[in-house]
Formats: C-alpha cells, structure tokens, sequence
C-alpha cells in the first residue's frame, strides 16, 4: 500500500485557547475552561469545584498542563447558573470573557517553589501571581503571553518554553551593612524570552540573569520586556 499522509500534512498547528465557555462537537454541550492562578488550590476550593463537577459536568472535572480546570458537558442552559456560582465570582478563579482577557494569567504556570520543595532557590507562586495581576493591571497587553516559572535549573515549571521565563538564580542587591554598602545576596531568576510548545518547539535562550526578585528590580524588567518583545502598551 502507499505510504498515506499525516492527517495534518498541509496544515499549520496553533496551540488551542480552552480558557473560557466553548462550543463542544455534541449538540447543545459547552466546556468551561477556568483560570486557577498558579494552579493552587485550597481544601475548601477544592470541594466547591467537585461540587461544580456534580451540578454541572456529570461529576467530570479536567486538569490541564497549564494548571487550569475544565468542567466538559455542561449543558447551553445551565452555563450562565455555572458562571454566577460564588467560587467563580470570589476574584481568584476567572472564566475569561474574550481570547485576549486575563491575558497574562490565563497561561502562567509555576512550580512549587520553596515553602514546599527544598531543591528550589525562590519562592515561585506567590510571587508569580502577585506580579502578573500587577502588569495586568498596569497593562494593556494586545495578545495572551505565556510565563512560566521554575524555582530552580531542575525546570519543574519548564520556564524554556514560556513566552517568557522566569528560573531561579542568585543574585546580588547593595544595601548598607554595619555602614558600609556592601552587595549581599537576595532571591533571584534568570529570565528567559522566546520559547515555543507544538510546531517548531524552540528553547527560550537566556535574555537577562541574577535579576533580584523582589518586585521594585522585577517589575520594570518585566514591563521593559511586554512592551519591547510583546507590544504592551500602558493604560490610560
């Protein structure tokens, strides 16, 4: 028999956007696709999600690679009960209006980090949260930005194949010691840009290393880099 071709010969792969409500192959079915900030998620959370699973999605809940929830089958009729549910509307769990809301923490993905894993050399989800609803804010970013953060060069958290990526590092601050300004060492990342999943996948190349990482040194580095590589521009 002849060789046949691959399904996908001719045609050009673009990673799928499943944040947000969308249209499922049956008839009169939707998937919710809902943001979990760094993908944490609490006891009590965790509860009013499988909740949802049972009032919504036959008892069928998904977690993606990007530490996210889908809820599948939800019927057309109960999709707007689903997203007035009270754990959708606390302001920590987001069901993303549009392609380009939330465009920063609909693809950021941490590691553990240090207040649980001992190989890392900073603390990752706290931190990456804080700092992406910051540049969300100051923001206005025209399309979604993928970061990914690793507490240390083990790459739990992949950040080679963010858009941008943060890794743990040391680094160096000065700061008035016994009256003398001396440089003492801080928590820190090297920061990665240009990394790529699926066709063509690309390993970010290193673009600035032992940046601090407190958010008076990160936060202008981040912002430098979404407005020069990504098109931000600030808000009025």
């Amino acid at each position: 028999l002849d060789r046949q071709p691959e399904p996908w010969a001719g045609s050009t792969h673009e990673k799928r956007d499943i944040l947000g409500v969308h249209q499922q192959k049956q008839q009169g079915l939707k998937f919710v696709g809902i943001n979990v900030p760094v993908g944490r998620i609490l006891p009590e959370e965790a509860r009013a999600f499988a909740d949802l699973a049972d009032k919504y999605s036959r008892g069928e809940l998904r977690l993606t690679v990007e530490q996210n929830i889908i809820l599948p089958n939800v019927k057309e009729s109960d999709v707007d009960a689903l997203l007035a549910e009270p754990i959708l509307n606390t302001g920590k769990f987001r069901v993303p209006r549009g392609e380009n809301d939330i465009p920063l923490s609909r693809g950021l993905v941490s590691c553990t980090g240090s207040q649980f894993c001992a190989l890392a050399l900073v603390e990752t989800k706290q931190r990456a949260d804080e700092l992406t609803r910051i540049l969300e804010g100051k923001l206005q970013i025209p399309k979604p930005v993928r970061i990914h953060w690793t507490g240390c060069p083990n790459q739990c958290g992949q950040s080679q194949i963010g858009d941008i990526g943060l890794m743990g590092a040391p680094a160096r601050v000065e700061r008035k010691v016994n009256g003398q300004i001396k440089k003492v060492a801080v928590e820190g990342v090297n920061i990665f840009v240009g990394g790529k999943v699926g066709e063509d996948p690309f390993l970010a190349p290193v673009y600035k290393k032992g940046i601090p990482a407190d958010m008076e040194h990160l936060l202008p580095v981040m912002e430098e880099i979404l407005v020069e590589k990504f098109g931000a521009t600030p808000k009025m």
